[in-house]
């Protein structure tokens, strides 16, 4: 009959983990693509393919959708164009993608002539929008703007006075889902709408308050000293408003402790100085951006892919090939450490150091699994890190502890030796994908469970 003994013998045996130089194509960052569709049409635009025949990019996990909404823009959507808009949304879902939605009502850089001359109509919009928008809120990540100004992006309209936005950004709020992030424009619109010239902190984030889910877009990035009109002249310290446009250093310097709880991402656009490599790398890290545009703009992309890096690891990439890696989150395992503990009780402390090297947070709570394999992979033990991956900020190492109960594994007769190896997965319960992490070692399976290293018990 089989039964336990102690453990009396251990020894383990870490494997490399050196970091990678490469994308590592993670949920809810990286590039993005634009896919441009009128809401009485899922015909896309200006191609003219129907939604079904679009190719995504399969190294894209983040897709841009906009739905222009000037048909109605001075009457209520109608049952076609919510089928139509449904239909869009799927056709994404069926595809792995999360969206981030932008609603619209100009193409052309005339959005006071295209909006509705009722803010009324657009609140009803919203409102029309909400069953669609709540079923699909685990695929919805992001709804960029408040329907207003050209091209959606919160200039040029007659509603951005303090009332008026705060009366869309209310509406948008309660029409969307509990865990989709509604992006502003500009910093000055947040503090405005919230009247505070604090960001969020430990204490306001990822709570269910309002402010908790408002980050911020920025189709202007790196552009010019304020970033074509984004930031403006007013210091800080000087502001009387909450409306003010702060200086450039003052805005980045918010938006770096605001977006340790809420996204930001965007265009970069004008060939400039303030895009140059080196720059771009430090600015984007501050403002702890997770997504761009992968096709705009040309020129600032192409000097990225021109230049070389240069830091050590990646010295032989490009300015470009580093960013794509480095937007959003990528956590790289630092140090994994098993030892015996000295209570004889039988246990193994585990110890692992994670760094989240890339320049945001990841913004959504995965699950993290340490998983006791046998040699011929089967499971013994498996538990849930206590964790939470929200946290896990730029540049911070995060200690992972366990303690597992070793002596339950061994069930055979005396003075024998099993080989295991310890494991460790990362899943994201909303997209439903393995989260990849930035060392060398081989995923052992199509789960994303990795094997840190193997160790030896005996009794």
């Amino acid at each position: 009959m089989s039964r336990k003994g102690p453990v009396t013998k251990f020894k383990w045996m870490p494997l490399p983990k050196t970091e990678k130089a490469e994308s590592l194509n993670n949920p809810y960052c990286g590039l993005y693509a634009i896919y441009r569709f009128y809401a009485d049409s899922a015909m896309l635009q200006p191609e003219g393919k129907m939604v079904e025949q679009i190719s995504i990019n399969t190294a894209h996990q983040l897709c841009l959708v906009e739905i222009n909404l000037l048909p109605y823009n001075e009457m209520p959507l109608s049952e076609k164009a919510i089928n139509n808009i449904e239909r869009i949304f799927q056709y994404f879902i069926i595809q792995k993608k999360q969206m981030i939605v932008r609603f619209v009502y100009d193409w052309e850089g005339k959005g006071i002539l295209n909006e509705p001359k009722d803010i009324t109509i657009i609140l009803n919009h919203m409102k029309q929008l909400s069953l669609l928008l709540k079923e699909y809120a685990n695929n919805i990540y992001i709804v960029q703007g408040l329907f207003i100004g050209s091209w959606g992006e919160m200039h040029s309209s007659r509603y951005l006075s303090d009332r008026n936005m705060a009366r869309l950004a209310k509406q948008l709020y309660e029409c969307t889902g509990e865990n989709t992030q509604i992006a502003l424009r500009c910093p000055s619109f947040w503090r405005m709408l919230f009247q505070t010239y604090k960001p969020l902190d430990a204490e306001t984030g990822y709570t269910d308050i309002q402010k908790a889910r408002f980050s911020l877009f920025n189709d202007g990035m790196m552009a010019s000293e304020v970033d074509f009109g984004t930031y403006g002249d007013i210091k800080a310290i000087d502001s009387k408003e909450y409306s003010d446009k702060w200086v450039r250093e003052d805005e980045l310097k918010f938006q770096s402790e605001l977006c340790n709880y809420v996204s930001n991402g965007g265009e970069v656009i004008n060939e400039c100085a303030y895009n140059d490599p080196t720059l771009a790398i430090s600015t984007l890290r501050e403002m702890k951006v997770s997504y761009l545009h992968s096709e705009y703009d040309e020129q600032v992309l192409h000097k990225w892919k021109k230049s070389k890096c240069g830091f050590a690891l990646w010295k032989e990439k490009t300015a470009y090939d580093y960013i794509t890696a480095h937007l959003g989150y990528r956590f790289t395992l630092e140090e994994v450490d098993l030892s015996l503990a000295s209570d004889k009780s039988g246990n193994i402390k585990v110890s692992i150091k994670i760094t989240n090297m890339g320049f945001s947070p990841c913004y959504h709570k995965f699950e993290v699994k340490l998983i006791i394999r046998t040699a011929a992979l089967f499971v013994v033990h498996k538990c849930t890190a206590d964790t939470d991956t929200r946290k896990w900020l730029p540049n911070e190492k995060v200690l992972l502890e366990a303690v597992l109960p070793a002596a339950e594994w061994l069930t055979e007769k005396e003075h024998k030796q099993y080989q295991y190896s310890l494991c460790m997965g990362i899943y994201d319960p909303l997209s439903e994908q393995p989260i990849k992490i930035a060392n060398t070692f081989a995923a052992l399976d199509y789960t994303g469970v990795y094997s840190l290293g193997n160790f030896i018990l005996g009794n």
